[in-house]
């Protein structure tokens, strides 16, 4: 039955893509995350790399709707044991947003929204994982190329805090950081 709805959403929303009039945009890229917890950094050294997606929906003038997607693993040494040890972390988010006046070859945006952050970590035999709430905002700039096809960077902090029992004993830790990323994206 959730396959059967989720089928004729997906296809409704499809049928009303082409009368949507460049109300939709999604866009595809890259970011570098330096973590916020400095039990990570001590692990894992510093800034990763990950694929990040977004996707959203102009509603009323230049606010918007989006929904965001963005990870990153890491591989580093447990100090004192040596053991190996690798962890990911992974964001999706939900929120608004306002951009500068649309029609122009370049624009401004300012965001925030709800994060769900997700950690997984293995270590000395052990796993922990982890799910939190947390918020991110940003702000970012788009270059238009062409009508429909545009350029983003952005700079952002995405936050959540979550306590995680690894080794028997539990430790508070903090998910994601400040994030640059960079993004091809198209509006349609």
């Amino acid at each position: 039955m959730k396959k059967t709805l989720s089928i004729l959403a997906f296809l409704s929303c499809c049928l009303c893509l082409p009368a949507a009039g460049e109300k939709f945009f999604a866009s595809a890229g890259a970011a570098v995350v330096f973590p916020g917890d400095s039990g990570f950094k001590k692990i894992y050294a510093g800034e990763r790399f990950g694929p990040e997606l977004k996707a959203g929906y102009n509603f009323a003038g230049n606010f918007n709707l989006w929904l965001g997607f963005s990870m990153f693993s890491a591989r580093g040494r447990v100090p004192v044991v040596e053991d190996e040890a690798r962890a990911s972390q992974n964001f999706f988010s939900l929120g608004a947003g306002w951009t500068t006046r649309r029609g122009l070859s370049l624009q401004g945006e300012l965001y925030a929204g709800l994060l769900l952050a997700g950690f997984r970590e293995e270590a000395m035999g052990e796993t922990a994982s982890k799910s939190a709430l947390g918020i991110e905002a940003g702000a970012g700039l788009r270059y238009f190329l062409k009508k429909k096809l545009f350029l983003g960077m952005s700079v952002s902090v995405a936050a959540a805090s979550a306590t995680v029992r690894f080794a028997e004993k539990n430790t508070d830790i903090i998910l994601g950081g400040l994030r640059l990323s960079g993004r091809l994206g198209f509006c349609f």
